[in-house]
């Protein structure tokens, strides 16, 4: 695997403590368990049976705060969060001292630096970080769903947030790799807006430029990400061709509002 990939670095930055105060950082943290409610809900309603024993795996885990909302909600016996992301792992440890969390295991490491977990009943992988994990390697897609197959139980679950490739190409020609603005963060965030722009490679993947504004402050943030782009159709062949069944597509986790246009969700079972 190729240890320069953007993607691999790209949030290197991200969610750094010193942006924040002890009173912006709670509430800030605060803010974010709002977030993740209707994904909590979601899985309640989805995947809790009789069968369910908590344990579960978030991919791309960011600040972990969908493991401490199923912490909180009493459905998490077990929670790996696994974030490449150096700033925002020490972020998510501050924020489990914060929720006095003790079922939650925050690891610094790329997923194909550690062994597959035992027995989950559910791996989940939001904010597209399944698309930005499968352009890592001609291999990395294949190599990802071996890791979550071993991982979980027979009729554990996989749950994943996409986009789907008809959007994307539509946002190309909106952009014509021109920046523009993306999304206003709200007051508790350190960055007041985001500029992006969007353009193809020469593997027909979407190359992702964003600039962070700070707030009051001529301060900015510069990454890219590469973004494998997948239909419902692919993905659902994709996932029964490596040994995943049930498969099944939402539009939304609650309200219509809380997905972007062209946002998918799709959940499988381990066969």
């Amino acid at each position: 695997m190729r240890k320069f990939h953007p993607n691999l670095t790209a949030y290197d930055n991200v969610e750094q403590l010193e942006n924040f105060t002890e009173e912006s950082f709670k509430r800030y943290c605060d803010e974010k368990l709002k977030t993740v409610t209707q994904n909590v809900s979601f899985i309640s309603d989805n995947c809790v049976d009789s069968s369910w024993k908590g344990k579960v795996c978030e991919i791309g885990s960011g600040n972990s705060k969908l493991l401490y909302g199923l912490e909180n909600e009493g459905l998490l016996t077990k929670g790996i969060g696994i974030e490449i992301s150096r700033s925002r792992h020490k972020f998510a440890e501050k924020f489990r001292l914060y929720m006095n969390s003790r079922k939650v295991r925050n690891l610094n490491e790329n997923i194909f630096d550690i062994p597959p977990r035992k027995e989950l009943d559910l791996v989940i992988g939001i904010d597209i970080v399944f698309q930005l994990i499968s352009p890592l390697s001609n291999d990395a897609e294949k190599k990802l769903l071996l890791w979550i197959k071993k991982s979980l139980r027979k009729g554990g679950f996989i749950i994943l947030e996409l986009w789907d490739f008809e959007h994307i190409l539509k946002l190309l020609q909106i952009s014509q790799n021109k920046l523009r603005l993306w999304e206003e963060f709200s007051k508790n965030d350190p960055f007041e807006f985001v500029l992006a722009s969007m353009s193809l490679n020469k593997e027909k993947d979407i190359v992702w430029e964003k600039l962070f504004l700070k707030r009051n402050s001529k301060e900015r943030s510069k990454f890219i990400n590469i973004l494998r782009p997948y239909s419902p159709e692919k993905i659902k062949s994709i996932l029964e061709l490596n040994g995943f069944g049930s498969v099944k597509f939402y539009k939304k986790w609650g309200n219509e509002s809380d997905q972007a246009p062209g946002e998918y969700i799709v959940s499988a079972c381990k066969l």
